[in-house]
């Protein structure tokens, strides 16, 4: 929230610096697209982590607070490791159920993809790479480069 406020602010300090509207509208599909490609490279990172690990099966323990969010703790053969991303807000009782079996892969770091994770994984490369692909196209094509 913060960010969108400073954003807005930004903008309309440089609407009445004087900076055309067209300038400003460019660079913010620019911003966007640069956004959406570093999000296509940390999940392209992550997808070469989901396609190297290891599958196997283990349990769901409990929940730890890192650094910067709270994530999903599993066992796997007495051994515990950590989910690669943070745990859900929403349905968690339902997602996360203690005592029963899950299928996660194992990376050679010792963190885990379960089935969140997976297909956050999956589902955010392509869209990350299409909304690139529209705001870099869009923005080429609005500076006349194609």
């Amino acid at each position: 929230m913060e960010i969108l406020l400073g954003a807005v602010i930004i903008i309309i300090l440089l609407a009445l610096v004087g900076v055309d509207i067209w300038y400003i509208l460019l660079g913010v599909i620019a911003i966007v697209a640069l956004a959406a490609l570093f999000t296509a490279g940390l999940f392209a990172v992550g997808t070469v982590m989901l396609l190297r690990a290891k599958r196997c099966f283990g349990e769901f323990l409990r929940f730890d607070e890192g650094k910067r969010f709270e994530y999903a703790v599993y066992s796997i053969d007495g051994v515990e490791y950590g989910n690669i991303f943070p745990a859900e807000m929403v349905m968690r009782e339902r997602l996360y159920k203690p005592g029963e079996p899950v299928k996660l892969r194992l990376t050679k770091k010792g963190s885990v993809f379960d089935r969140n994770a997976f297909l956050t994984t999956m589902i955010g490369l392509p869209v990350s790479l299409l909304i690139t692909a529209v705001f870099g196209g869009g923005l080429a094509f609005l500076l006349g480069l194609i």
